[in-house]
């Protein structure tokens, strides 16, 4: 059986699951309106897989021990699911075979499950106009230790016919929008150290629609870049999660690039948080134009919310307010980039104070905003 399941949630009904000990789960929202995957407030058992918008995917949910586990959707209170555990028959280790945004499913149903088996894939978001010099941050995930790391590479396509297209796309009307690539699992601490050189089978990916969605047709394989080496070139940024660190005082950032691609990303002191990456209309003075540099952006921070607080918490607004998620029909609005400026007109750059490690004061002006993503770090989180 696959170590990670997917769960598709259809006509305002949760399909009946039955997993061994050891497996995650991950729900997927297929209807048109909002649910949540989360048990009452007074169970034994207590999960809170998060609310998902149509479309969206849920945190993953790890069951260690055999049992029967009752959820609902708070939002709509005739749907009820059960979660059948049984005890392992193959000795497994409980460590995830998957999660939502990397995986990719096998083509096969897993019967009597209502779900799908994954592959395991990590993602890379991926930008950089160049063939020659990708600048790749790894999509991170809380849930599986094999991806609780934050990771800024620069690569290159290996063949000159690959770079090509690459480039060919970046100069199209899609421009610098995002773009991903995935590959099998490769141990994450052997890249950081600089062992591994390639991506042998690497694939692109990219949202000719504009809408950055793991879930549906819109997510495409770039034509002529499917299997292809990728080298790795460079590791600009490694670290791990550390789950015990405290939150900074304020929101802390990675900028990194060269001189024609500035990028920024949100540094994870710990998570739960999330993953944010966006690229710069110019380098910031005080930045010398290689390597990487941390600094913090001034009056934005991360504050964790108390665990009873969190289930009655669906996203954080672009006001940086909680954000009470409304019955099916009315105005939702998703979690946005906390470094989106509200008011800023069509074609407007986000300019935000900072500050860097070593105390020289700066600004960032935000040209675009590629990927943001705050439910493969789970929930829990109030952006002030």
């Amino acid at each position: 059986m696959p170590k990670t399941l997917i769960v598709d949630i259809t006509n305002n009904a949760f399909p009946p699951i039955s997993i061994e000990a050891g497996q995650y789960v991950v729900w997927r929202n297929l209807d048109p309106y909002a649910h949540s995957v989360e048990t009452r407030a007074n169970e034994a058992n207590y999960f809170n897989a998060g609310a998902m918008l149509p479309g969206e995917t849920s945190s993953p949910i790890l069951f260690e021990k055999p049992g029967t586990f009752n959820y609902i959707c708070r939002f709509h209170t005739d749907m009820e699911g059960t979660v059948a555990v049984s005890g392992r028959s193959g000795g497994g280790t409980g460590d995830p075979g998957g999660h939502p945004g990397h995986g990719a499913h096998d083509g096969h149903g897993v019967d009597g499950h209502g779900g799908h088996s994954l592959h395991h894939y990590h993602g890379f978001v991926t930008g950089g106009r160049s063939g020659s010099k990708l600048f790749m941050t790894h999509t991170p995930v809380l849930a599986d230790s094999r991806h609780n790391y934050q990771v800024i590479l620069r690569g290159s396509f290996a063949k000159p016919e690959h770079a090509k297209i690459y480039e060919e796309l970046r100069a199209s009307d899609y421009g610098d929008q995002v773009v991903q690539i995935f590959h099998d699992h490769m141990s994450m601490p052997a890249i950081g150290a600089g062992e591994i050189k390639q991506l042998p089978n690497a694939s692109v990916s990219y949202w000719p629609d504009g809408s950055q969605t793991t879930i549906g047709p819109v997510q495409v394989q770039v034509p002529g870049l499917e299997d292809v080496p990728v080298n790795l070139e460079e590791v600009i940024h490694f670290h791990q999660f550390d789950t015990e660190a405290d939150y900074p005082d304020a929101l802390s950032y990675i900028l990194y690039g060269d001189e024609q691609d500035v990028f920024v990303d949100h540094y994870i002191d710990r998570a739960p948080g999330f993953h944010s990456v966006a690229k710069l209309a110019a380098a910031p003075v005080g930045w010398k134009g290689t390597g990487s540099m941390r600094f913090k952006v001034l009056g934005r921070s991360i504050r964790a919310l108390p665990p009873r607080l969190v289930p009655r918490i669906s996203i954080v607004d672009n006001a940086f307010h909680l954000f009470w998620l409304l019955p099916p029909g009315a105005l939702v609005r998703q979690a946005q980039d906390p470094l989106i400026m509200r008011g800023a007109g069509a074609g407007a750059n986000h300019v935000h104070p900072i500050e860097f490690e070593h105390g020289e004061k700066s600004e960032i002006a935000i040209s675009r905003f590629v990927h943001f993503d705050i439910r493969l770090l789970n929930y829990g989180v109030l952006i002030v």
